[in-house]
């Protein structure tokens, strides 16, 4: 016979699936970036990185690109291209300090840079870990579940367009599919596909359809996830997205995907030089297409194991270097983009959330504006779990709480409350007490030890894979125009065909 819910632990969980979703807006940081280098040591890495651009070069493998620097100046040999610190910062002065990243929902709408942070799904993974528990190639159902559960998170400001890459679905139209599923599952920012230059064409055509092209031409709607290869390349498929992205005003992560020791140096000074290089080569061009659309200085940043070479996540040096990027951002006045709550781990496990810790409190702490891959990712960023995703969004609260900092108090109420009180008293009822409430995670037992074996003794593992039914049971799609939907139905349709 089933054991007899608790009436509190009844309540609670009616309360949790009742009460309305109120989203949390930009988390404005109020706690300041720890900047690890004075001015000598920022000049250091400037220069360093302005050696690397002037004598060592970038490669720029796509022949419009090529064509576009030598018209510039810069100096053009085979495809590496040196460009003079300058031109470069000339180029990098264009580039606005911040952006609002504008959503279908008004009130879901962000902003990128200064003091602002966000946070933004998981982005690519081939394979998921169910809501059974069960490693699996990823499906495109899998893709909108993640949708819904972005939609449905409190603290989780950005859709994105490609949480897991659906296996079911072929390459070329894959992107037909992600977009017009963000746009009608998500009234939230989304974010655009790379795969191709025709996918990024594609992906503005859908977003004129939504947004209306006058507005669009003046407003950011989408943000591209550009990867540099590490070392000092970029390639025909990301410079082709570049453009097209960065003609219609929208704005890129340009991100060095830098493995310290492999792609790049284990040096963390001499790393965060060559990714500021590779990073703000791309920032450059962007305003050779168009001076003054927005960019963002991007970073995705791992360990090697020198035992198997394989990468790790939430290792010490690799902290230390977003830090490090983060005080070169700012000396740029340019936004950062990083990577968190990612993990080796191939459960959801004490492993896995140690390296989740590990990797988002110094993002945070160096003051990111654009964080991705904010919930779900286990095996090194190959899988994304449905449980860790849910357990991980319920960490955003607190991560959000925290850097918003101390609020204004009134400390003669309080100590009237601590006369009140007296010696051996309780501040449980008091008014202070009943109206701030501390931040809880509701996944999280804080019960007795009886208690929680009486529920079932449950791992982490279990609760969220719990949660992440109830939620996506719960889920209710956003309104979308009529018209916008039969447009982009039409659109698809189309060019589905078409491939």
């Amino acid at each position: 016979m089933a054991k007899p819910i608790r009436a509190g632990r009844a309540a609670r969980t009616r309360a949790r699936n009742e009460a309305p979703i109120i989203y949390k807006p930009t988390l404005d940081r109020d706690i300041a970036p720890i900047n690890l280098l004075g001015e000598e040591g920022v000049a250091r890495i400037h220069n360093a990185a302005m050696q690397i651009l002037e004598t060592i070069g970038v490669e720029f493998r796509d022949p419009v690109a090529l064509a576009d620097w030598k018209r510039r100046g810069a100096e053009v040999s085979g495809q590496n291209v040196r460009i003079g610190r300058e031109m470069l910062m000339d180029l990098i002065s264009a580039v606005p300090s911040g952006y609002r990243f504008n959503a279908r929902n008004p009130d879901c709408s962000v902003t990128v840079g200064g003091n602002s942070s966000i946070f933004a799904n998981v982005y690519g993974a081939p394979f998921v870990y169910g809501l059974d528990g069960q490693r699996r190639p990823s499906t495109l159902d899998d893709a909108q579940n993640f949708f819904r559960l972005a939609q449905l998170s409190t603290s989780m400001h950005v859709t994105g367009i490609l949480p897991v890459e659906p296996q079911d679905v072929p390459v070329p139209i894959r992107h037909l599919e992600l977009l017009p599923s963000a746009l009608r599952l998500s009234d939230k920012p989304v974010m655009g596909s790379v795969a191709s230059e025709s996918a990024a064409k594609d992906t503005i055509e859908m977003l004129r359809l939504v947004f209306g092209q006058d507005y669009m031409d003046q407003n950011v709607v989408v943000t591209a996830l550009l990867n540099c290869n590490s070392p000092l390349v970029w390639d025909e498929t990301m410079l082709q997205s570049l453009r097209v992205y960065a003609a219609a005003n929208q704005p890129a992560l340009l991100t060095p995907f830098l493995l310290a020791g492999a792609s790049g140096p284990a040096s963390p000074m001499g790393g965060v030089a060559q990714l500021i290089a590779e990073a703000l080569a791309g920032m450059a061009y962007a305003q050779i297409i168009r001076r003054g659309c927005p960019m963002v200085l991007g970073v995705a940043l791992f360990g090697v194991s020198m035992k198997t070479g394989a990468p790790m996540c939430g290792t010490p040096e690799p902290s230390l270097m977003n830090l490090l990027v983060g005080q070169m951002a700012r000396f740029y006045d340019v936004p950062w983009r990083s990577c968190t709550m990612w993990t080796g781990g191939k459960a959801v496990d004490l492993q896995a959330g140690y390296d989740s810790a590990n990797t988002m409190w110094p993002v945070l702490l160096g003051g990111c504006n654009y964080i991705m891959h904010a919930a779900g990712f286990v095996e090194g960023a190959l899988g994304v779990s449905y449980s860790k995703w849910v357990q991980d969004s319920y960490q955003l609260d607190g991560f959000y709480r925290f850097f918003r900092g101390l609020q204004d108090e009134d400390l003669d109420a309080i100590i009237g409350d601590i006369s009140d009180v007296g010696p051996g008293g309780h501040f449980l009822g008091t008014t202070h007490t009943r109206e701030n409430p501390f931040v809880v995670n509701p996944l999280q037992n804080n019960d007795s030890y009886e208690q929680w074996v009486e529920d079932g003794a449950k791992s982490a593992d279990i609760v969220g894979q719990e949660e992440a039914k109830r939620l996506l049971d719960s889920f209710v799609a956003p309104p979308l125009a009529a018209d916008a939907d039969a447009a982009l139905s039409e659109f698809t349709a189309k060019h589905s065909a078409a491939e």
